[in-house]
């Protein structure tokens, strides 16, 4: 299939995002943060950080789970497993007794993680870093594209990433830890950029003090670049086709489907059922959500067997509206952790409703 085929599919693959990135990270904020003492601001500093190249990693030896951080898919670990993975090797730079460097990336059409690692010098305790991000993060490519920004809602970027995303930190040493970027659900795919250039000038660590957050900016000035391995920027995915579906309700021609080196997203239009019990749906109960939901379960059946879930994650993209009148489901999308690594011919998506009643939807490369 031409490229520019392959592309108009895939920007239909629309991310509906039902709850904004910011109000995201506020949540993941007051389930995860651990109360900490948190120590003023330091002086301004300039760094300026050129890399060396990157490796791409074809042994990775042993399989490190959760590679990018807590958040990560189970797709994008079978990705790396794979060896879809690069190394990044760059100095060490110091600001204030704080030093950073890149440790690993990856890049496909879903999904867009990096590591940092940062060491503290004495003086500093890690506890206090615990809930930390690269808060005014931009990353583009030699086209000068945005590939990544992390935002601030009152100053948007114009063209730039409206995707989710999540920056967790994991505790590595008493003066070592790992920050992970996972970046998700664009509403267009990540372009196959051969250059990167990565810019942040603050590191700033968040404590909630009477479920009021209260931040501590670090300053400095860091700019990467990175070149892109041939893997990433030519990659190629795998687009299918409905073969047959036991609903009515669904226009097979408007389904789109495709795999990737790390997700299988589905999105269909329009979904007109009369298998959803709209009575959960609009009761007002204290019982979880999940037995009131349009659809309780899906998963993806490879033809040898092998079930792919959901890939369930805090800036994940899978989502859909149900209207308040008439058995309909708009706008369905989700992405599952089937890789091109376990993709067959043919596969099968299993859809299961709160009336305990299955839609499967056949499906077949094309």
């Amino acid at each position: 299939m031409k490229d520019k085929q392959t592309e108009k599919i895939l920007k239909n693959v629309k991310q509906k995002i039902a709850i904004s990135n910011f109000e995201k990270e506020e949540r993941l904020d007051m389930k995860n943060t651990r109360k900490s003492v948190f120590k003023i601001g330091i002086a301004a500093c300039c760094v300026i950080v050129s890399m060396t190249g990157i490796v791409f990693a074809k042994d990775i030896g042993n399989f490190v789970k959760n590679l990018f951080g807590k958040n990560t898919s189970d797709g994008v670990d079978i990705a790396v497993n794979e060896g879809y993975v690069a190394n990044v090797n760059t100095e060490y730079q110091k600001a204030e007794g704080i030093e950073i460097s890149v440790e690993s990336l990856i890049m496909d059409d879903f999904n867009f993680a990096m590591n940092f690692d940062v060491i503290l010098s004495e003086g500093y305790h890690i506890d206090e870093f615990e809930r930390v991000e690269l808060s005014d993060l931009i990353i583009t490519d030699e086209t000068e594209k945005i590939v990544f920004n992390t935002r601030n809602p009152m100053t948007e970027i114009e063209g730039g990433y409206m995707g989710s995303y999540s920056m967790l930190s994991t505790k590595k040493s008493d003066n070592e830890f790992t920050i992970s970027l996972s970046a998700t659900a664009n509403t267009e795919a990540f372009p196959k950029s051969k250059h990167l250039t990565v810019k942040f000038t603050k590191l700033t660590t968040s404590q909630y003090v009477n479920e009021q957050r209260q931040d501590t900016v670090y300053e400095g000035d860091w700019s990467f670049e990175v070149d892109v391995p041939a893997e990433f920027y030519n990659r190629e995915s795998v687009i299918y086709k409905v073969k047959s579906c036991n609903a009515e309700g669904i226009d097979i021609n408007q389904v789109t489907a495709v795999v990737s080196n790390t997700a299988f997203k589905l999105s269909i239009p329009e979904i007109s059922t009369d298998k959803i019990d709209y009575t959960l749906l609009k009761e007002d109960t204290v019982g979880s959500i999940y037995k009131r939901i349009a659809i309780q379960k899906e998963y993806v059946e490879t033809e040898d067997g092998k079930q792919f879930e959901i890939a369930a994650r805090s800036d994940g993209d899978g989502g859909y509206t149900v209207p308040e009148e008439g058995d309909k489901i708009i706008n369905y999308h989700q992405t599952f952790n089937l890789t091109k690594y376990d993709a067959t011919d043919e596969i099968t998506v299993h859809m299961f409703t709160n009336k305990g009643e299955e839609i499967t939807i056949v499906l077949e490369k094309m």
